[in-house]
């Protein structure tokens, strides 16, 4: 069985201008490695490869979306045709707040977090899109860049979504947070110094590659080293909490998580 190549926006976007430009579909076929009957379709609108459906904007809301997806966000694939892009988490705020954004970003309706049934303490926030999930997969986070520092707007939603996923503020006086990545985390320094002139010391090592943990009564083994940022001046988290924030209220406040 044949398999159905699948074209990225740029590919697509790259081949309509060619063909707008006059050159033909055989000349563009041999320059692009892409078949002449796909780009027959193409100029005659008869079908789009599904990234064209939605279309990457820099916007505070993908800035917020993409900065969930490098933390506790996630796309999975099910099945065939199922392209999610999932939030598991326990904060309902947190999980609300994920759903409106996405919604916005993916012009759909506004889906209600639900319990998951198979741990009823975690709340799940799900939506489906090929044309976002095949584009997110195909992003590092230096072709992230211009979306995330688009402008401060854009990096302040960027630094709140990654925040929210791995933040944590221990009663005003520390904020920590962290990663297995210590390019991403070190970008993250970067934005804070640049962009709000937040001094975060680290990286710092937090767990380590090897150690066991427990989650939901079950034993794991860390395949990566996980590290942290914080930061503790009292000016900085002052300005941390007023200019940047946290979506999820006891987070906001400093307060731990209810048992």
């Amino acid at each position: 069985m044949m398999r159905y190549r699948n074209y990225s926006y740029e590919e697509y976007e790259r081949a309509m201008e060619l063909l707008n430009k006059g050159f033909g579909i055989t000349t563009i076929s041999k320059k692009l490695g892409i078949p002449k009957s796909t780009l027959h379709y193409w100029r005659h609108n008869l079908n789009k490869p599904p990234t064209t459906r939605w279309i990457p904007k820099p916007s505070s809301e993908l800035a917020y979306v993409l900065g969930v997806l490098l933390g506790d966000g996630y796309i999975v694939r099910e099945h065939h045709n199922n392209y999610d892009i999932e939030l598991l988490v326990k904060d309902y705020d947190f999980a609300e707040e994920f759903s409106k954004v996405m919604a916005r970003v993916l012009d759909k309706n506004f889906k209600i977090p639900r319990r998951w049934r198979r741990r009823p303490d975690f709340w799940r926030v799900y939506y489906q899109s090929k044309a976002f999930h095949q584009w997110f997969k195909e992003q590092t986070l230096d072709t992230l860049k211009p979306y995330i520092e688009y402008n401060r707007d854009t990096v302040k939603y960027f630094l709140r979504g990654i925040y929210d996923s791995e933040g944590c503020n221990y009663r005003c006086k520390q904020i920590f947070l962290s990663n297995n990545d210590l390019k991403l985390l070190s970008y993250i320094q970067y934005l804070l110094k640049k962009y709000f002139s937040i001094k975060a010391t680290g990286p710092y090592l937090n767990v380590k590659a090897g150690s066991i943990m427990v989650k939901g009564g079950k034993r794991f083994r860390r395949n990566h080293n996980n590290y942290y940022i914080t930061i503790s001046k009292r000016r900085d988290l002052r300005v941390f909490l007023s200019k940047i924030g946290f979506s999820i209220r006891r987070k906001q406040l400093g307060l731990p998580r209810r048992m």
